[in-house]
């Protein structure tokens, strides 16, 4: 499934580096954590239209593991920028 014009600038947002792009996915870092996501708006899917996948380390090659799953990108972007603060909080939930 192709990503729209307001998907991609969501996942080129000065917050993340764009490692690489596919019709179905997008591999990027965040700039606060360097933790490596993906993306992914698969051609056939069940319940959820948006996959994401987590790495802990640009430099661990292809040691993605299934993180979760949104209803949309703006979702997928809302979790990954709180795992980005938990991270951030030393590994305990952020509260507000």
């Amino acid at each position: 499934m192709m990503f729209t014009q307001k998907e991609c600038s969501l996942l080129t947002a000065p917050y993340f580096k764009l490692i690489r792009q596919a019709d179905d996915f997008y591999e990027i870092q965040s700039r606060c954590t360097g933790h490596c996501w993906i993306i992914q708006k698969p051609y056939v899917f069940e319940r959820y239209p948006v996959r994401i996948y987590h790495k802990h380390s640009k430099g661990t090659p292809y040691y993605y593991h299934r993180h979760g799953h949104a209803n949309n990108i703006g979702s997928a972007i809302r979790q990954i920028k709180s795992h980005d603060a938990y991270q951030l909080n030393g590994r305990r939930t952020v509260t507000a």
